[in-house]
């Protein structure tokens, strides 16, 4: 009774330290004498004269008027101003004191009602809506006092009538470069019967552009086309599409690739040097490379503007990012200059800083290439003059800045791990980017690291490893099948790796872990990549266990699955959406990976006398392992986002297993899992062994399936500081029954029930490198629990010691937990 007072007593303290801080800090005390706190606009929309309804695109268009408003308010925090309070709370610094931090760092100045302009805005406001239709509407305003010292500006929007499109009609001649414009007519951004728009306006200009481009037309700008609009039509607009009459004839020609060039090996700091050398002709394609840095081949799948066809900008900017995407180089640079005298080839030397323009045109009926000295060969003098335009030729250089051939990287870091372990690891990097002269990565790696646990999980002991690798990754795909080349801005790629790692707890085991791997890595665009390993193969090997985990074995068998020997030969594809961006309102993630083991040899090898299948005497694992994830990423607010994340995992044994492999088998609980519970004591299904809750035995609970829902709203603080509100539900089950863990089953009419729901708060400290996360959590909904007892929200008692220690779980983690 005497601590529950104290506690009473406390939060009667910060109460009235609260509402004293609040009551205290008037958000007008620095507003200056005969202004205002400006506190917010309003906008009040007046519905259409003939429809006498709101347009279908309102919230857009509400959205873009508010936008466009200025000045904004001072920002508030759970609809509380606390940066105008804090530097209400300071006065004008004399130095780095608590003033200087109220005013300059902390506190945000009042936004006054003198820096508002309500007639200048109210023009802004009017040219958005005759951008967006509404030719005849107006925007009136008006200021809303509030008190002695605040006030508000209403803007009254009367949109009138909205213009939509009547007709739209391309005004080309029948040039080369007209009737391509005139073919795109069928795929018009602009649609007869929509609703005028400046965007869409833009949006047909880059449109025709980017075909343009397309079918050769280098010089050509989206600057070049006009779209007149006739608004005479009671309502209606008529629009034209045409060419401007000034527009050169250095950007109506078509052009096609003559010489496409690269250098290698050039560097401003010798660039008169890098750019000299004998040209190595390889598939149509020159390579000047005195020092025979590269062998030629290399640019083979990474070149796709072809000498003989036309530019096209898709070719373009593939092969830019082609070849930055190889890996060696740290600058790309194309030129691109017209051909004068198409029996010369100006194969060496060249400023990628130059700039070359061409303006020779002909006549209809005269072959000699001519120049136009009085209207500088525009579109008009072309239409006027009936003169016609021959295809043009580009030479293309491209001028590549290499990065060094060979680098070693010493790396230190920290670790944190979902079972609770943390420690360091120090790793050893040497890198080829450059071997065999093809651009082939070479890495060689070792490392090593020392772990223990903390964060009061059970079974802690301290644990090293030590490592080593190699991996070979080809900007190519080494297949049997030749020519396969995908069609895309990044470079598709073969790595091959293999590696082995020893992980020793000394006063348990050792494990010994080889691995294999041969993957192919692609990306269509951006935002979706491609890994798929057919083959991958892991050799598990445990050796010298201890009598300490004997003594363990004895008391829960199940554990000896953690340090099986284990021999997968498989199989994995992983694909992933990702569109993460800290700029976008909505951002997804989402992954699938399936995963296959001895499905092949299964079918070729038969079965022993003991009715296993085995390679040189080693039982193969077969199953199949899907795992599902996807994230949402909400910016619902400046500094503020909400996280949603949901993972499905199935895996089937079949064959040689009745389980999944233990590296294999899902596990939950931990600081980026149901961050509730610790890691690996939770489940499967409504199964719990009270004995993982103390030292006696290792938490390594593990299941062949999985279900996992998070949900998370992180905000901002100040400086690095983040806070966080979660709250994570789900569990892991077993296909089997497991007569040592009742109600570990999955089963479709239970499973709902045996769901374990966490929650708490959390504190990040983004230093930008390294992202250092502090997440306290508490059970909600207790899966173990007997049926009618498993919510706990009434067992909540902060008050209690012993409540606390059972119940409050602190994970102390690096990085995000998704």
């Amino acid at each position: 009774m005497r601590l529950l007072s104290n506690v009473t007593s406390v939060q009667n303290i910060l109460f009235c330290i609260v509402f004293l801080f609040i009551t205290g800090c008037s958000t007008t005390r620095t507003v200056p004498s005969g202004d205002r706190l400006y506190t917010g606009s309003k906008i009040i929309w007046t519905n259409d004269t003939v429809t006498k309804k709101k347009p279908k695109d309102y919230s857009d268009l509400q959205s873009g008027l508010n936008k466009r408003i200025r000045p904004n308010p001072n920002r508030k925090f759970l609809g509380m101003p606390i940066k105008l309070w804090l530097y209400n709370l300071g006065n004008e610094p004399k130095g780095k004191g608590l003033n200087y931090l109220l005013r300059k760092k902390w506190g945000e100045p009042p936004v006054l009602l003198s820096t508002a302009k309500p007639n200048y805005t109210s023009e802004i406001l009017t040219g958005y809506l005759v951008d967006n239709g509404f030719f005849q509407s107006d925007v009136t305003s008006e200021i809303k006092y509030s008190g002695k010292k605040k006030a508000s500006i209403n803007y009254t929007v009367i949109p009138n009538h909205r213009y939509t499109i009547k007709s739209v009609t391309f005004l080309t001649d029948t040039s080369w470069i007209g009737k391509t414009i005139t073919k795109t007519k069928e795929t018009s951004s602009l649609i007869v019967g929509a609703p005028y728009s400046l965007d869409s306006i833009k949006a047909e200009r880059d449109r025709i552009h980017a075909i343009l481009k397309e079918q050769g037309y280098y010089y050509f700008t989206p600057d070049y086309l006009l779209v007149q609009a006739d608004s005479t039509n009671d309502g209606k607009i008529d629009l034209y599409v045409k060419i401007k009459d000034n527009t050169p004839a250095l950007a109506l020609r078509p052009y096609k690739m003559r010489d496409i060039v690269l250098f290698p090996d050039y560097s401003l700091d010798n660039d008169s040097t890098s750019t000299l050398g004998t040209p190595m002709k390889y598939k149509g394609i020159y390579i000047v490379d005195s020092v025979h840095r590269f062998k030629a081949s290399t640019f083979d799948k990474s070149v796709f503007l072809r000498p003989d066809s036309l530019y096209r900008l898709s070719s373009h900017n593939i092969t830019l990012q082609r070849l930055i995407n190889l890996g060696v180089f740290k600058f790309v640079k194309g030129q691109f200059q017209p051909v004068r005298d198409t029996s010369i080839h100006n194969i060496l030397g060249g400023n990628p800083n130059q700039i070359v323009r061409d303006t020779s045109i002909r006549r209809l009926s005269d072959t000699t290439i001519v120049r136009d000295t009085t209207d500088r060969s525009n579109y008009r003098a072309l239409v006027n003059n009936r003169w016609s335009l021959d295809s043009g030729w580009l030479d293309a250089k491209f001028y590549l800045t290499p990065y060094k051939r060979r680098s070693l990287q010493t790396e230190l870091r920290g670790t944190s791990k979902s079972n609770g372990f943390v420690g360091s690891q120090v790793s050893l990097t040497a890198k080829n980017r450059n071997w065999l002269h093809i651009a082939s990565l070479l890495e060689i790696g070792l490392q090593g690291g020392m772990e223990w646990q903390t964060g009061g999980n059970a079974g802690g002991s301290n644990s090293y490893s030590l490592g080593a690798s190699v991996a070979v990754t080809v900007p190519r795909f080494l297949t049997p099948f030749r020519g396969l080349n995908i069609r895309a801005p990044y470079v598709p790629k073969t790595r091959i790796s293999a590696g082995y790692e020893l992980y020793s707890r000394s006063d348990m085991y050792n494990l010994n872990a080889y691995t294999l791997q041969l993957q192919y890595l692609w990306q269509k665009n951006q935002h979706l990549s491609h890994n798929l390993a057919p083959i991958a193969v892991t050799y598990v090997l445990p050796t010298k266990t201890t009598t300490a985990y004997d003594s363990i074995l004895a008391n829960d068998p199940s554990q000896r699955a953690a340090i099986e020997k284990q021999f997968i030969l498989g199989s994995n594809y992983t694909i992933t959406y990702n569109t993460l961006n800290p700029n976008r309102i909505h951002s997804f993630f989402l992954s699938g990976n399936i995963d296959i083991s001895g499905n092949l040899a299964g079918l070729i090898i038969p079965r022993n006398d003991t009715g296993q299948k085995t390679i040189l005497g080693n039982s193969f694992a077969q199953y199949e392992r899907l795992t599902l994830e996807g994230r949402h990423y909400w910016k619902i607010g400046r500094g503020k986002q909400w996280v949603n994340r949901l993972l499905i995992g199935y895996g089937l044994p079949y064959g040689n297993s009745q389980t999944l492999p233990f590296v294999k088998q899902f596990f939950t609980g931990g600081s980026s899992s149901i961050r509730a519970f610790r890691a690996r004591t939770l489940g499967p299904g409504s199964y719990h062994n009270y004995a993982a809750d103390t030292s006696s035995l290792l938490a390594n609970e593990a299941g062949d399936i999985k279900l996992e829902l998070n949900t998370e709203l992180r905000i901002h603080i100040a400086s690095v500081f983040n806070f966080a509100a979660f709250v994570d539900a789900g569990n892991i089950w077993l296909q089997k029954d497991v007569p040592d863990k009742p109600g570990s089953k999955f089963t479709f009419n239970t499973f709902y029930r045996e769901i374990a729901v966490g929650g708490g708060i959390g504190l990040r400290i983004d230093a930008s490198i390294v992202v250092v996360r502090l997440d306290l959590a508490t059970p909600f909904r207790i899966p173990y629990l007997p049926e009618g007892q498993r919510w706990v929200f009434d067992k909540i008692d902060f008050g209690d010691p012993d409540w606390r220690k059972k119940n409050l779980v602190l994970n102390i983690a690096i990085g995000y937990p998704f």
